[in-house]
C-alpha cells in the first residue's frame, strides 16, 4: 500500500518511479561533481560517491529492467568508436597520454549508456537542468571574490578567474537550463528565481571573459526564439512577434558586452585575429588536418595531439581531435551519434503536438546544435565530463521522444477488430485515429 486508504501501485507505476528516482539521484551527482567535486579536499570523497551511486542505486535497476535491445544504438555507436580507437594503439608515441584518453571514452561511454537510458524511460531531464543552474550559480555565489560589477566593466583587467573556461561554459549551460525550465512551470516567485538564476549566470559568463562560452550565448540567443518559442506554439503570429522582442533585446545585451566589459575586448579581438591565442587555435586546427592527411584511416591514436603535433597543446577542436586521433571512420561513428539523435528528434516533431512537448523537444534539438558548435570552436566534447552528460541528455530525450510517439500510435491506432462482411470478401480496415499530426508509421524510422 502506498498509504491509508489508497490502493497499490500498479507495476508499470512502481518501474516509473523507479527511473524517475534514478534521474534525481543522477541530476545531484551531477551538482556535487562539479561543485563539491572540485575541491580537491572533497574530490576523493565524490569519486567514492559516484561508485556507490553505480553500485548502489542504478546497477539493480538496469540489471532488472534494461536488455541489449533496449541499449540505445548511439551507445552502439560509441562502443564501435571505442574500439576502432584502439587500433590507434599500435600507432602511438606516448602510451601514457593514449592510455589516459581511452579512460575517459570508456567513461563517456559508461555516462552515456546511463544518462541515455534513465532519460527515455524517465523523461526526468528537468531534474538535470536544475542541477545546471546549480551549478551556475554556486560557482559563482561561492567565488573569492562577491559578485560586483566593476569587476566585468573593467576593460583593462588581463588577470582571469581561476577555470575561467570551464565557468563560462558551466554558466552558459545554465541559461540554457533556465531557458528550459521556464516552460515547465506557471508559479510567478519559480520562474521570478529562474530569472535572478540566469542574471548569476550571464554575470559569469561574461566575468569569466571565456570567447567559447560568449559564442554558445550568442548562438542561444538566436536558436531559442528559432526553435523552441515559434516551434513550439500554437499561434505561429504571437511566437514571431516574441522572438523579435527576444532578439532585439539579446542584441541590446549582447552590444552592451562587447562594448563595456573585458569580455568585449577579447570577443573583439578574437574576431579580428589580433590575439595571439585565437591565431594558436587557427593553427591548430590547420595542424589537425594535415595529421589526419597524413594517416586517414587509422588516425595517430587518442591523445596524441600534443605529442604529434610537437606543440603541447591539445586541438581546441573537436573534429581535428577526433579525425587525427581516430581517422575518417572514427570521425563517422562519433558524429553518426549526433546524426541519429537529430533525425529521431525531428522525426518525433513530425507527430507530437502538444507545445510543452514540443517545446521540449526543441530544447534538446537546441542543445545539440550547440554542442557541434561548441566543439567546432572552444573545446573537444567528448573529453570534457560535462559535455559527457550533454550528450547522454540529447540521446535519452531523443528516445523518450521516439517512446512518446510509439505509445501514442498505439492508443490512437486500435487493432483490427474483424467486422461482418458480406462472404467472399476481405474485412473492412478499422478507421484510423487522429494522432496529432497524423499516425506514424512504426516501421518509417528506426524501427525496433
Amino acid at each position: 500500500m502506498t498509504g491509508l486508504g489508497m490502493q497499490p501501485r500498479l507495476p508499470h507505476e512502481r518501474i516509473e518511479r523507479e527511473w524517475k528516482r534514478l534521474a534525481l539521484i543522477w541530476g545531484i551527482y551531477y551538482l556535487v561533481s562539479f561543485t563539491l567535486g572540485q575541491n580537491p579536499a572533497y574530490m576523493q570523497l565524490t569519486i567514492w560517491a559516484g561508485t556507490a551511486l553505480v553500485g548502489l542505486f542504478t546497477l539493480p535497476v538496469f540489471l532488472k529492467r534494461v536488455r541489449k535491445r533496449d541499449v540505445p544504438q548511439e551507445c552502439f555507436l560509441l562502443g564501435g568508436f571505442l574500439v576502432w580507437a584502439l587500433l590507434g594503439g599500435f600507432f602511438v608515441e606516448n602510451a601514457a597520454l593514449y592510455v589516459r584518453h581511452l579512460k575517459m571514452v570508456f567513461e563517456f561511454w559508461m555516462i552515456l549508456l546511463f544518462v541515455s537510458v534513465i532519460l527515455e524511460r524517465s523523461g526526468g531531464v528537468h531534474w538535470f537542468y536544475l542541477a545546471f543552474v546549480g551549478v551556475a550559480v554556486l560557482r559563482i555565489v561561492s567565488g573569492e571574490d562577491p559578485i560586483s560589477f566593476t569587476r566585468i566593466a573593467d576593460t583593462q583587467v588581463v588577470a582571469r578567474i581561476t577555470s575561467a573556461n570551464a565557468i563560462g561554459y558551466y554558466c552558459a549551460v545554465g541559461i540554457i537550463a533556465v531557458l528550459a525550465l521556464l516552460r515547465e512551470t506557471r508559479r510567478f516567485w519559480m520562474r521570478g528565481l529562474l530569472v535572478a538564476a540566469g542574471g548569476v549566470a550571464l554575470y559569469g559568463v561574461v566575468l569569466s571573459a571565456s570567447r567559447g562560452a560568449m559564442v554558445v550565448l550568442m548562438a542561444t540567443a538566436v536558436l531559442w526564439p528559432a526553435l523552441c518559442m515559434v516551434g513550439a506554439t500554437r499561434s505561429k503570429a504571437k511566437a514571431v512577434v516574441g522572438s523579435v522582442v527576444i532578439l532585439a533585446l539579446s542584441y541590446w545585451i549582447f552590444r552592451a558586452i562587447i562594448q563595456n566589459t573585458y569580455m568585449g575586448v577579447r570577443f573583439t579581438n578574437a574576431a579580428q585575429l589580433e590575439d595571439g591565442s585565437s591565431q594558436q587555435r587557427l593553427e591548430l586546427f590547420v595542424t589537425g588536418l594535415k595529421m589526419f592527411a597524413r594517416n586517414p584511416i587509422f588516425g595517430n591514436g587518442l591523445g596524441q595531439f600534443s605529442t604529434v603535433s610537437g606543440l603541447g597543446r591539445y586541438a581546441h577542436n573537436e573534429i581535428a581531435e577526433v579525425a587525427s586521433a581516430t581517422g575518417l571512420p572514427g570521425l563517422i561513428l562519433y558524429y553518426s551519434i549526433y546524426w541519429l539523435a537529430w533525425r529521431r528528434l525531428s522525426w518525433s516533431l513530425r507527430y507530437l503536438g502538444d507545445p510543452l512537448v514540443r517545446y521540449r523537444i526543441n530544447v534538446i534539438r537546441m542543445i545539440l546544435l550547440i554542442l557541434l558548435l561548441s566543439g567546432s570552436v572552444s573545446r573537444p566534447i567528448f573529453l570534457t565530463q560535462d559535455g559527457m552528460f550533454l550528450v547522454g541528455i540529447v540521446v535519452g530525450m531523443s528516445h523518450w521522444a521516439e517512446r512518446l510517439v510509439r505509445a501514442g500510435a498505439r492508443l490512437a491506432v486500435p487493432a483490427a477488430v474483424p467486422a461482418w462482411t458480406p462472404p467472399g470478401f476481405a474485412g473492412s480496415p478499422p478507421p484510423a485515429a487522429p494522432f496529432a499530426f497524423g499516425p506514424p508509421d512504426p516501421a518509417v524510422f528506426f524501427p525496433r
